[in-house]
């Protein structure tokens, strides 16, 4: 969604759609296939749908001047900056180590850079940070440690976050990459080895949010408050009516999101005053 809500930007399967707030199809950017098969032959169908869940993403920039798209062409992956009021290609990179499963941005406050995180399965999680500043586009990867997911970004902190590949650790990180705090869950929770849920992120800038059991497949996870800037862990979330299930999302301003999958409701959540 751009920052005025005039247009949203969806990535499919051949192309990256601009639509406005009526439906009406702004711009597209055509790209290839993300079927499984190399090379596999199409109907003519526009409406065919391919086997297999791979998948790009994309992202508007937080000025809302660009859209960043995770995309195919001839069989070899790239990162594209396109011009958001016409889909025009700006500048490309090449993702030759990646074979992605599915990907998706993280948009820095600047307007300038964009994070980009791809899974491929088994063979681990690809990070990226890159910034466009009009004319040349700068990109630097993070993969000479290991497999790491990025999950937000805020304003009011200098530094992202990311968590473990297989939720061992959540690590706060210098944009350059470099490590500022490493927080491992609680160990005396959970029977099994306790991992943080994919679920993570900035409550506000001095505030991270992130869950255990979900992803360790405990019948219960636990939400937990922690320092930005430490990592050091606060304490457990407690909820008025009892334990939260579901991962979280933060939403920066000092809330967060769950989700109540048995009553279908959202739910909006901050910190009690006092």
């Amino acid at each position: 969604m751009s920052p005025d809500g005039g247009f949203a930007v969806f990535s499919g399967q051949r192309a990256v759609r601009a639509v406005g707030v009526g439906g009406e199809v702004l711009w597209e950017y055509r790209h290839g296939c993300w079927g499984p098969e190399l090379g596999h032959p199409h109907s003519g169908d526009e409406q065919e749908v391919c086997r297999g869940l791979e998948h790009g993403s994309c992202r508007v920039s937080d000025d809302g001047r660009t859209v960043w798209a995770h995309v195919v062409h001839e069989e070899r992956e790239y990162w594209v900056v396109l011009d958001s009021a016409d889909g025009q290609e700006l500048a490309r990179l090449p993702l030759d180590d990646s074979a992605a499963a599915g990907s998706h941005h993280v948009s820095h406050p600047d307007g300038i850079h964009m994070g980009l995180s791809i899974g491929m399965g088994q063979d681990g999680i690809l990070l990226y940070w890159a910034r466009w500043d009009g004319e040349k586009l700068t990109e630097w990867d993070l993969n000479d440690t290991a497999d790491r997911i990025l999950a937000d970004v805020h304003p009011g902190h200098p530094g992202f976050l990311t968590v473990e590949h297989y939720g061992a650790d959540l690590s706060l990180h210098a944009l350059d990459g470099d490590v500022l705090a490493v927080a491992e869950p609680e160990e005396d929770e959970f029977e099994d080895r306790p991992c943080w849920d994919y679920g993570c992120g900035f409550v506000d800038g001095g505030t991270v949010i992130a869950g255990t059991g979900e992803e360790s497949g405990e019948e219960e996870t636990a939400h937990w408050l922690l320092d930005a800037h430490t990592l050091e862990i606060r304490g457990r979330v407690g909820y008025p009516d009892g334990p939260v299930s579901g991962y979280v999302r933060p939403l920066g301003d000092g809330t967060w999101l769950t989700y109540d999958a048995g009553a279908q409701t959202l739910n909006r959540w901050g910190v009690a005053a006092g």
